[in-house]
């Protein structure tokens, strides 16, 4: 009985029997992180080196993106920088020109991983990432391990 009256709790509960607001606060605060680490680091960092970060912020947004998205740096850099060599051309992997806005906003996330898979992409517009042991043996090989 012990263990069905845990169960029940549990499921009424959750984990840590947390009020609405701090689940609310807590998605919040970690949506805001994740859009901090899309923009700083990845976008401006990574992609258009318009920015050098020092390796302790780097690497906390690089392992926050990878535990809370799966998103592998290269691959994400890649994508965007193919996006602005080939922006609204056939050959852009997200263009609402190329691919219809509908396409675009709905299914946004099948054409990045899509386009995750060319490997002439990677390579080609990938340069300048990390490609360290953590990198290669953990953030890569695991991003499915992403939330």
């Amino acid at each position: 009985m012990i263990v069905l009256d845990a169960a029940i709790d549990w499921l009424a509960n959750g984990l840590t029997a947390a009020a609405w607001w701090q689940i609310v606060l807590y998605t919040l605060v970690t949506t805001h992180i994740t859009i901090v680490s899309v923009t700083v680091y990845l976008h401006r960092h990574q992609a258009h080196r318009a920015m050098d970060l020092h390796a302790i912020p780097a690497h906390f947004f690089r392992f926050w993106l990878w535990l809370g998205t799966g998103q592998v740096t290269k691959e994400w850099v890649s994508v965007h920088r193919k996006h602005h060599a080939k922006c609204e051309t056939m050959e852009d992997p997200h263009s609402p020109q190329a691919h219809g806005i509908e396409t675009v906003f709905w299914k946004g996330a099948e054409l990045y991983r899509a386009e995750t898979k060319n490997t002439e992409t990677l390579s080609k517009f990938g340069h300048g990432t990390p490609n360290d042991w953590i990198e290669r043996n953990l953030y890569t090989r695991f991003s499915w391990q992403g939330v």
